[in-house]
C-alpha cells in the first residue's frame, strides 16, 4: 500500500513522498511547516508525527505544507496526520491527497486528524465532513475525544489560590524527597521505572505507541527536546520528554511510579522548568477520557483549551 501510494502521489506535480523513518523523523528540513494556519496544533515537531504514525508512514509535501500520511491497523483507515502550512495550502494538499487515495485505492477510508479551528472552517467549506466518531469496537478517538490543555499559569514554586489546593498538596507531599533534572539527551534507564515496564503491549511488534517511544529514546540529542526525570533517592521515579519550536512546549510522553500525586507534582516541576527556559505555557495535549481531562483541567485550573477536528473528503 504505501509503495503504491508514494508512486501515485509523487506523479502529483510539486508533490513528495518520503518515507518516515528513525533516520529522519528529527531531521531538519523533513517538515517544511509546523504551524497549522498560525497555529501551534497538539506539538510542533517530528516526535509528535513519529509517535502518532506509530514509526511509519510516508511525509507528504506539496510546496509549503506537509502532513503525514499512515495506515492505522485499528480502525482500517489511512491516516492524514496534522497537516501543517497556512490554512489554503494545507488544504489543497489534503485535497490532492484524498483525490490520488480515489483513485490508486478505490474504497480506502481516510481521515484527517488534528485539524485546528482555521484549517477545519475551510475543508468544511469545501466539503470535507465531521467525522461520525464511529472507528470500529473498542478504538477510542487517541488524544482528539477532548481539547488540549495548555498551562499558562504564573509560575510559582507553590501557586496561591483556592483552586490550586490539589496542587500544592502534590507539591508539599512531594518536593522533600525527589529532585527534577533536565536534560537535552536520554540518560538511559527511561524503560524500568519502579516495577512500570516500558514495552508495547501485545499486538504487532513495533506497531505501538509504546514502541516508537522506545525507539526515539534510541536517536540521541534531538533539537527542540527536552528530557525530564524525577528521582526519589537514586531511584528514577518519573520521566517526561517535551518539545518546544514555537514558544510553547508540548508534553509528548510522561510516566511515573504509581504513587499518589506523584504526577501532579513532576508536570508542575516540568512546567516551571520550562517556564524557565522561556516557554509561555506548557500543552499537556488531548484526553482519551473525560476522566483524564477533568484532571487536567481541575489540577491545572489556568489554563487554555484548544479544539482540533477529524474530518472526511467529500463524498
Amino acid at each position: 500500500m504505501e509503495r503504491i501510494l508514494a508512486a501515485a502521489l509523487r506523479a502529483q506535480a510539486g508533490v513528495t513522498a518520503t518515507a518516515l523513518s528513525g533516520a529522519n523523523w528529527h531531521q531538519t528540513g523533513l517538515f517544511p511547516a509546523f504551524l497549522q494556519a498560525g497555529q501551534d496544533v497538539h506539538g510542533s515537531h517530528g516526535l509528535f508525527y513519529w509517535l502518532r504514525a506509530r514509526q511509519r508512514g510516508l511525509v507528504i509535501t506539496q510546496g509549503p505544507a506537509v502532513l503525514v500520511l499512515t495506515w492505522r491497523p485499528d480502525i482500517r483507515r489511512l491516516v492524514a496526520l496534522r497537516p501543517a502550512g497556512d490554512a489554503s495550502t494545507a488544504a489543497d494538499l489534503l485535497d490532492t491527497v484524498a483525490k490520488v487515495i480515489s483513485a490508486a485505492l478505490p474504497g480506502a477510508g481516510l481521515v484527517a486528524r488534528y485539524c485546528g479551528a482555521g484549517l477545519t472552517g475551510l475543508l468544511l467549506a469545501r466539503g470535507w465532513r465531521a467525522f461520525d466518531g464511529t472507528w470500529c469496537p473498542d478504538a477510542p478517538l487517541d488524544d482528539e475525544a477532548f481539547p488540549e490543555v495548555i498551562i499558562t499559569a504564573d509560575p510559582d514554586p507553590v501557586p496561591q489560590g483556592r483552586q490550586c489546593k490539589s496542587l500544592r498538596e502534590a507539591i508539599t507531599w512531594h518536593q522533600g524527597a525527589c529532585s527534577f533534572t533536565a536534560s537535552p539527551q536520554s540518560l538511559g534507564g527511561e524503560t524500568q521505572i519502579s516495577g512500570h515496564t516500558l514495552a508495547p503491549p501485545g499486538g504487532a511488534p513495533g506497531a505501538s505507541f509504546e514502541a516508537a517511544v522506545v525507539s526515539a529514546l534510541r536517536s540521541g540529542p534531538v533539537s527542540g527536546l527536552t528530557y525530564h526525570y524525577l528521582h526519589h533517592g537514586t531511584q528514577l521515579a518519573g520521566w517526561s520528554v517535551a518539545g518546544n519550536t514555537t514558544g510553547v512546549s508540548h508534553g509528548y510522553y510522561l510516566q511515573t511510579a504509581r504513587v499518589p500525586r506523584l504526577a501532579t507534582y513532576f508536570l508542575w516541576q516540568i512546567y516551571l522548568h520550562e517556564r524557565r527556559q522561556g516557554a509561555t505555557a506548557l500543552n499537556l495535549g488531548g484526553s482519551e477520557t473525560q476522566s483524564l481531562f477533568r484532571y487536567k483541567t481541575r489540577t491545572f485550573p489556568h489554563h487554555m483549551l484548544q479544539e482540533s477536528a477529524i474530518l472526511c473528503p467529500p463524498l
